[in-house]
């Protein structure tokens, strides 16, 4: 509950801070709401998701989780026409 608790307080600070950036940045420009402005500000919400994706994705590959298709030759066999 607790870990629950501290992962959700950071995702949050994320996202607020993506959030005042991104309006802070329009505000300054003195930017109309336009679609890529609205789609800015949504995607505050979500791009926190991705780092640990992308930690989680890194950790799964160290530890050979990842599909192993080696190449059909052997490294250490040569075709020979005989």
């Amino acid at each position: 509950m607790v870990i629950t608790s501290i992962s959700l307080f950071i995702y949050g600070i994320g996202t607020v801070t993506s959030l005042a950036m991104t309006y802070i940045e329009g505000a300054r420009r003195d930017k109309n709401w336009d679609f890529y402005r609205v789609a800015g500000i949504v995607l505050c919400f979500f791009w926190p998701v991705l780092v640990p994706l992308l930690i989680l994705a890194a950790a799964f590959s160290s530890f050979g989780f990842q599909k192993r298709h080696m190449n059909t030759m052997s490294l250490g066999r040569e075709k020979t026409l005989g």
